[in-house]
């Protein structure tokens, strides 16, 4: 899978070096503004922040007495991680792994608070996209599929209390872990609610930062085509078929801004200035990992 993924990604990014125009993308970068980027970077780190608070609720609704400093580095950790792993869901297993070892019995609460977390991300990305729809002109077909789908994913949500104990009273195996976990408990649905907002407010910093990039290399486009982009963007890039999302990523802002009127020099060139952002916000990740002793700090037993 782990070359697969790599292939895809290579296969997508070698097609955009030859049908990009590659000197005009130079050019654009070469006059960028680099207190955009500073802007963008401030934005994501914020984000990010927000995100690891949204992570500590959710853990703590679960039963798990935690630190936020803590669960901070460790957000962080799975952001270094995840752009050096072959998938974003392997840094969500590392800072999963990480909550949980040396706690008795933590395994299920500790990924069940990544998985939420995740859950609450894709909630908020949901909101956006779909208020952006509002200020867009897009084809009837996609708006009509994408409010049936929403309002069944909503409407799931919302009737949790209802299929949550029928799930539990299923007699498979597999799921005897998640039957323990207390997602009907007030504790819970208070971090989930409260999840909610964070999770709109952090995709709105991450669609700003894009906003920032696109002022640096001359893509205007309206803030809610950013939005609708870089929301969809996010979705398919975390599915597992790229290395990292890496390919389906620049496509995918290529392709919408130039639905949207934009050129694909300065789309190309704002998902370069992304990636640096990126890589420069999961800094403290890798410090994080240093103090740790480095990969191997993740493969020790519980308690060591």
């Amino acid at each position: 899978m782990f070359w697969l993924k790599l292939s895809l990604s290579a296969l997508i990014l070698a097609y955009l070096g030859w049908a990009l125009d590659i000197p005009a993308v130079v050019e654009r970068l070469s006059g960028v503004g680099w207190y955009w980027v500073v802007l963008a970077c401030l934005c994501l780190l914020t984000g990010q922040v927000f995100s690891a608070v949204r992570w500590t609720w959710l853990a703590r609704g679960l039963g798990l007495d935690v630190n936020i400093l803590r669960k901070i580095q460790l957000y962080f950790l799975g952001m270094f991680l995840s752009l050096f792993l072959p998938s974003i869901i392997g840094g969500d297993i590392a800072r999963g792994w990480m909550l949980a070892r040396g706690r008795k019995a933590a395994g299920w609460p500790a990924a069940a608070s990544v998985i939420m977390e995740r859950i609450s991300g894709v909630f908020g990305i949901t909101v956006l996209v779909t208020g952006s729809l509002f200020f867009l002109t897009l084809p009837w077909s996609f708006s009509a599929v994408w409010y049936i789908a929403i309002a069944g994913l909503w409407l799931s949500m919302l009737l949790t209390p209802y299929w949550w104990p029928r799930l539990q009273a299923l007699k498979i195996e597999k799921l005897s872990g998640w039957k323990q976990l207390p997602v009907l408990s007030a504790e819970f649905r208070s971090a989930w609610w409260r999840s909610l907002p964070v999770s709109i407010l952090f995709q709105m910093l991450v669609i700003q930062a894009h906003v920032f990039l696109g002022m640096a290399v001359g893509l205007e486009l309206s803030w809610a085509a950013y939005g609708f982009m870089v929301c969809l963007v996010a979705l398919a890039s975390a599915l597992p078929l790229s290395f990292n999302g890496f390919g389906i990523r620049e496509a995918g802002y290529v392709g919408l801004a130039v639905w949207f009127g934009g050129s694909s020099d300065t789309a190309a060139a704002m998902a370069m200035l992304w990636v640096l952002v990126m890589l420069i916000v999961a800094i403290p990740g890798g410090v994080v990992l240093w103090r740790l002793g480095g990969t191997g700090a993740l493969r020790k037993p519980a308690g060591e």
